[in-house]
């Protein structure tokens, strides 16, 4: 699973990152803003969120139409996304039109419109995008988990804001937003595929030479405490439950980064985890029960999300609570370990087959880690970890870390109480 990587970074602050896979016949190619939620201040929520739909509503050279055509007449797709870390935009083409790809992404950074009467249509877009999640309760709970837990940081608060303060972003906003990205905030340009990375540099310095300054990253400031919070919603059948952790990331190196892979997918990331059989299938107590891990550059959480019935709620939340015990008192089971580990590089295997998994796998890498861990050394530490070096690890993370829970449950019904006696 051995890696190409080559990385440039452009008099303008630029970093430019391919990953060659000779026999790709496709290529995917995109820009990162190293810019989230996170990094938005107090009146400004939901601003990058904004800012990805409406680059795409045209530019000084391409109608929003022309965006949307120039890469799907090749067969290929635009996608974008926006998270608490950082914005990307990236497309997947047939490799001769890779020039193409970056044509249309550099021209909707550097020349979009931002028109104001375009924003306006965008905002109702936007604030329908927000009702349908108030619509997922497992959506809702997701953003209490982070609002009581990572209250005083950025992290706290959503990625898409609420309607009021979509409602209040303005249009001044939103171009000095636009200037930031063409005039300060260095970007992070990656591609995977059968790509020539010095032609790539110097596709990138062409399209984007009218960014002229190489400026700062935005600040990260990591902020946790223990809490607890039980919301009620009316119109929902099912208590939906949060309950997770998070620790500075100075406690984790390399190692620890798969040692937690290692316990994640053990505890939940699958139908054969922990918490999917023991909640699931043996007691059958949720349909939706999984475990799951996001790393920030300066902070890691975890956390076991499940959906049950109200009155299945405490038991629940105590067995996935077992769960996890048993996992830090007494480690694997028989052949856990194995299955594990065998899990996780089969999953890089089947990705590995994949430039548009390859590229945001790169970029986030370099987004979140600061730095880019091929296959080859991560598969190299999995694959030689030794099995009590994991259970060590994850018993060090959770001793230092801090424990919160959310629940949303239905309405018109007395409100549960949670006094829970974490670890």
């Amino acid at each position: 699973m051995k890696q190409i990587v080559k990385k440039t970074v452009l008099k303008n602050g630029i970093t430019v990152l391919t990953d060659y896979m000779p026999h790709a016949y496709s290529v995917a190619v995109g820009v990162w803003i190293p810019r989230g939620s996170r990094h938005e201040a107090k009146d400004e929520y939901g601003l990058s969120h904004f800012y990805e739909h409406l680059v795409f509503k045209g530019t000084k050279n391409r109608s929003a139409l022309e965006i949307a055509r120039a890469v799907e007449d090749h067969g290929g797709n635009l996608e974008a996304y926006t998270t608490r870390q950082e914005t990307g935009f990236y497309a997947q083409i047939e490799r001769s039109h890779l020039p193409l790809a970056i044509d249309v992404i550099a021209d909707m950074l550097m020349s979009p419109r931002m028109e104001k009467s375009e924003m306006e249509k965008e905002r109702r877009v936007i604030i329908e995008e927000i009702h349908s999640y108030d619509d997922i309760p497992e959506e809702i709970v997701g953003d209490v988990f982070n609002a009581i837990h990572f209250k005083g940081c950025g992290i706290a608060h959503s990625i898409t804001g609420t309607i009021k303060q979509v409602n209040s972003l303005t249009h001044r906003q939103m171009l000095k937003y636009r200037e930031q990205v063409i005039n300060e905030i260095p970007l992070l340009v990656c591609a995977s595929g059968k790509v020539d990375h010095d032609a790539l540099v110097r596709l990138c310095a062409e399209k984007f030479s009218r960014k002229k300054v190489n400026g700062s990253l935005p600040a990260d400031t990591y902020k946790s405490s223990n809490s607890v919070k039980v919301v009620q919603k009316q119109d929902i059948a099912q208590s939906n439950l949060f309950w997770g952790m998070s620790f500075d990331r100075n406690l984790m190196d390399e190692r620890g980064r798969c040692a937690l892979s290692l316990f994640n997918v053990a505890m939940g990331a699958g139908m054969a985890s922990r918490l999917f059989q023991k909640i699931r299938e043996d007691k059958g107590l949720a349909y939706s029960v999984y475990s799951t891990a996001d790393i920030y550059l300066d902070c890691t959480d975890w956390g076991v999300s499940l959906a049950t019935e109200p009155h299945q709620l405490k038991t629940a939340m105590e067995l996935s609570l077992n769960e996890t015990r048993n996992f830090l008192k007494h480690g694997f089971r028989k052949g856990e370990y194995e299955r594990t580990k065998a899990n996780i590089l089969g999953g890089m295997y089947l990705g590995a087959d994949s430039p548009e998994k390859r590229v945001v796998r790169m970029a986030e890498q370099m987004l979140h880690l600061g730095e880019i861990r091929t296959m080859e050394s991560t598969e190299k530490i999995i694959r030689s970890m030794p099995e009590d070096e994991v259970v060590s690890y994850v018993n060090r993370l959770f001793d230092a870390a801090k424990f919160s829970a959310a629940v949303i449950e239905p309405a018109g019904r007395k409100k549960t109480e949670l006094d829970v006696d974490f670890f």
